[in-house]
């Protein structure tokens, strides 16, 4: 999922015929926007930006800033392109895992690694430097982050289950829980199963070695018995927020950043907590990072513009700013704290983030490894992504045995 799925621009604009804009008081900031849905994506995220770096825009008033839109799936081949002629963007919106990657972009060449370490060392904590870094060096700035939730319809269910068990319960009485299908919005269920320690460590296993992995496995089998549910449903994420807002579904996991368009729709009927734990081990939402990366083709009065643009909107004033605009985001920023007690639902986001997925801070390396392989094949990583959301998938819809789809998923290579 990327940030452009969730937000993106109303003006889309060639660069290639830009290149008379192409002037010191010009940045220009690209990102990628679902081909499905493009328009309202690229209009929300340009609505975005430009609310939440207005500090920049009021302190540079002789700086333009032009946004540019390209469809996510041909991405990295179009801004290869426009590097190519020289044209390339000043500013991409990337995220750190998943949809355009910055390690991907500097694979390519496409993207410049920032400076000035010592200063972005002293505002991100070590996970958010984890998701930021190549090779020690960063090669974006992150800017806001999203995490996993549940979002329910208070009309129905008054309050979001504490545990899986309570969640089991609750469905049996009729209630209707959605669950998206794919890997990582899954991941939270493995930590309900204590399974995330095995997971991280998938990648370090001796080859030709079989491993046991009792809680993945364990975890399987709780996936295989949600799916038996009558009211348990496995949808893909788009799929879960449609049905979800046309009240086909009482409660599903969500993203925070999703809120604000579900509450547009729902009003005060949508209510949203952390997702609930297991009797003896605490959910593990992810979290999803968003930021800057530098592009390759600045002058350097673009490039000192754009790392002025990157810090204005990543120090500590402006992302306390950013974080109590209710936005759905989270700031990267560790200087800035949640305000958990002002609100249940800071307090569910500071639940997510600081009591369940800083638990399994240690782990998450070797979670993304087992998620996408080797982070230098960024083409390999995109196999292994499909691969666990196939086995997860057709386990879920009762194509594969556990035992098939544990063998699937322990295994570390791509088939």
């Amino acid at each position: 999922m990327t940030f452009s799925r969730t937000l993106a621009g109303l003006l889309t604009i060639s660069l290639v015929s830009c290149s008379s804009l192409k002037a010191p008081n010009t940045l220009f900031i690209t990102f990628g926007a679902s081909i499905n849905n493009f328009k309202e994506d690229k209009t929300q995220v340009e609505l975005f930006l430009e609310k939440h770096t207005e500090a920049f825009q009021l302190s540079n008033p002789e700086t333009r800033i032009i946004y540019i839109t390209y469809p996510t799936s041909k991405f990295i081949e179009q801004i290869s392109l426009d590097s190519k002629l020289d044209l390339g963007p000043d500013l991409i919106i990337v995220e750190g895992y998943f949809g355009i990657r910055p390690r991907e972009l500097l694979t390519n060449n496409l993207t410049a690694r920032l400076p000035d370490k010592q200063y972005f060392d002293a505002i991100y904590n070590s996970q958010i430097q984890y998701t930021a870094k190549d090779n020690g060096e960063y090669s974006f700035a992150p800017w806001v982050a999203s995490t996993q939730l549940a979002c329910f319809n208070n009309t129905k269910i008054k309050k979001s289950p504490d545990t899986i068990q309570e969640l089991e319960e609750l469905s049996a009485s009729g209630y209707k829980f959605g669950l998206a299908s794919n890997p990582g919005n899954l991941i939270w269920s493995a930590g309900t199963q204590g399974a995330i320690a095995e997971l991280s460590s998938v990648d370090k296993q001796i080859t030709g070695v079989q491993q046991q992995y009792p809680a993945i496995r364990g975890w399987l089998e709780w996936l295989r018995k949600a799916a038996l549910y009558q009211n348990i449903y496995f949808e893909p994420e788009e799929l879960l927020l449609e049905n979800f807002k046309n009240n086909k579904l009482d409660w599903i996991t969500c993203k925070s950043f999703q809120i604000r368009n579900l509450r547009n729709k729902m009003g005060n009927t949508l209510s949203f907590a952390a997702l609930p734990n297991g009797s003896k081990a605490k959910a593990a939402p992810l979290i999803w990072t968003y930021g800057f990366a530098l592009g390759k083709n600045s002058s350097p009065t673009q490039r000192r513009m754009a790392l002025k643009f990157i810090k204005t909107n990543v120090n500590t004033i402006a992302q306390r700013k950013l974080q109590l605009s209710n936005t759905g985001f989270i700031a990267a920023n560790q200087n800035v704290s949640i305000p958990s007690k002002s609100s249940k639902e800071l307090n569910a986001l500071n639940t997510a983030l600081n009591e369940q997925n800083k638990f399994y801070s240690k782990e998450w390396p070797g979670i993304f490894r087992w998620l996408l392989g080797s982070e230098k094949n960024p083409q390999n990583s995109a196999l292994r992504y499909k691969q666990l959301t196939s086995a997860l998938s057709e386990l879920t819809d009762g194509y594969l045995s556990v035992n098939e789809a544990f063998k699937i998923i322990t295994s570390t290579t791509t088939n």
